[in-house]
């Protein structure tokens, strides 16, 4: 057994040192020199904790999980960014780099006093783990993937089928499938032999791969018509995840069985979470067919349409706006229907009582549009705009927007 050197420690620490005190007496005031210095701890930050989380690694060991790495480096950076923005010091970009500098020392300074005293025993690891594999791990490994496979057939039903996607049912498998279950089966794909990763890269892996992979489909879908809706994008993870199961499956069946991951209690942790999931369903849908009728009534006003007021070159929704008087102005006023059926609206646009704009007009379930604005700005002062959304045939507004038009 030999100790893991540790004089990539020292060198980070010394790093980290002379930026800490680089940062605080700032002697350039370089933009240049602060990005540089900015990137380097950021890297360094990362690798600190991985230094941290695997002890008994050398560098050459710890480089050789780059991902991990620049997940650990971005996880540090937003939970410094995050700590300064709600406390007094406010969020400034010397103050996160200094921050990251003290921590990434602090850290280092932990792991090399870790690293003095751990040891890693290759050989006897590698026997022990031998010794562990049961002979029934393909049934272990079949089981899990079923259990997978189940997950996503009643993420598709709860999501599809009425009344399970009027219930908050679909909430719990839905976690999962924010968070792990796809990016576990896609790194089962590519990774499929027990010593690709250890435990923790690939759980690690797998859960930032899922919320990147939310991410984009919700990025995807807002530019649809149907917007960004949980349930959409839930059940496009759920499609993802059978198909993965399947690849895993044919894949799986070339691999010996000494080879093939393990996982110890994750058999008993998914059947209790699948069972749960089943009870939770099975109440749920109870509960909404046994629902008193004016329960039933209370819970349409949940299905309300989403309804915001945007500038022409942006996504954002806005409450007052800049404006320079004589300009022509285009606001972006976004519908989507999520009433759970075809609705006819109708919308009056008016400032100071004069009417802007008056129609009327169709839109089917989970349809989007976007109605353009068009006005010109008056003379300098402020004064509100009024946006109403009439639900037809009623005469009450069903919703009301105020944006304040500021003209210079």
């Amino acid at each position: 057994m030999k100790q893991t050197s540790s004089k990539d420690l020292m060198l980070i620490f010394l790093l980290a040192s002379i930026t800490a005190l680089f940062t605080s007496i700032g002697p350039l005031n370089s933009f240049i020199i602060d990005i540089s210095l900015f990137i380097m701890i950021i890297v360094l930050s990362g690798y600190s904790l991985m230094s941290l989380v695997y002890p008994e690694e050398n560098a050459l060991g710890i480089l050789k999980k780059p991902l991990l790495i620049v997940m650990c480096s971005i996880f540090m950076a937003i939970l410094i960014s995050l700590i300064l923005k709600i406390s007094p010091l406010g969020l400034h970009f010397k103050d996160l780099t200094w921050f990251l500098s003290i921590i990434t020392a602090s850290i280092t300074i932990t792991s090399y006093i870790i690293r003095l005293t751990h040891f890693k025993p290759i050989k006897e690891t590698e026997k022990v783990l031998e010794k562990q594999i049961p002979p029934s791990f393909r049934e272990l490994w079949d089981i899990n993937l079923i259990i997978f496979t189940l997950l996503s057939l009643l993420m598709i039903i709860t999501v599809l089928v009425h009344p399970l996607n009027k219930t908050p049912a679909w909430m719990l498998p839905g976690s999962l499938f924010v968070c792990l279950i796809p990016g576990y089966l896609f790194f089962e794909l590519m990774f499929p032999r027990n010593d690709d990763l250890e435990l923790i890269e690939r759980f690690a892996l797998s859960s930032g791969s899922s919320l990147i992979l939310t991410s984009i489909i919700g990025l995807i879908f807002n530019y649809t018509q149907w917007g960004i809706r949980l349930e959409l994008i839930l059940l496009v993870m759920a499609v993802i995840s059978l198909l993965l199961c399947l690849m895993i499956f044919l894949r799986r069946k070339k691999l010996p069985l000494s080879q093939k991951i393990r996982i110890p209690k994750m058999e008993k942790l998914l059947s209790i979470f699948f069972i749960i999931c089943i009870f939770m369903t099975v109440g749920a849908t109870a509960y909404t067919l046994l629902e008193p009728e004016d329960s039933q009534m209370k819970d349409e006003k949940t299905n309300l349409t989403s309804f915001y007021v945007t500038e022409s070159n942006s996504n954002t929704s806005v409450n007052s706006i800049n404006l320079v008087s004589g300009r022509d102005s285009i606001l972006n006023m976004i519908l989507v229907n999520q009433e759970g059926s075809t609705v006819n609206y109708g919308i009056l646009v008016r400032v100071n009582g004069s009417i802007l704009k008056q129609e009327n007009i169709t839109l089917q379930n989970n349809q989007k549009i976007v109605i353009p604005i068009n006005f010109t700005a008056g003379i300098p002062g402020e004064r509100n705009m009024e946006i109403i959304l009439y639900k037809l045939p009623s005469q009450k507004p069903y919703q009301k927007k105020i944006v304040t038009l500021k003209v210079a």
